[in-house]
């Protein structure tokens, strides 16, 4: 909230000041954030890029399988994966 100073001199005059701190409201607003059409976003993650020293929007998409592809992902995630698609994908080894 702003703060009000009210001076009262002795001529008629009186002096009136504001000081307002701006916060930002929005993503989009931070210098240090870059989320262009951010309406058309769904099912991104915001992460920082070092490189560009900014935060931006990536798909989760693309997070999931960067974190695939060096064949480390953490057990819990694994077991978890394991319990949702318990029967409901049908893999046929065939007959030996």
């Amino acid at each position: 909230m702003a703060d009000y100073r009210v001076t009262l001199d002795s001529t008629p005059e009186y002096t009136v000041t504001q000081e307002k701190v701006v916060v930002a409201e929005f993503l989009s607003q931070l210098s240090d954030v870059n989320v262009p059409d951010l309406e058309n976003k769904g099912n991104h993650v915001l992460i920082y890029n070092a490189a560009a020293q900014k935060y931006e929007l990536v798909p989760a998409d693309s997070i999931l399988s960067a974190a695939a592809s060096d064949n480390i992902l953490p057990d819990d995630f694994i077991d978890q994966l394991d319990q949702d698609l318990d029967n409901k994908i049908d893999f046929d080894g065939g007959s030996f």
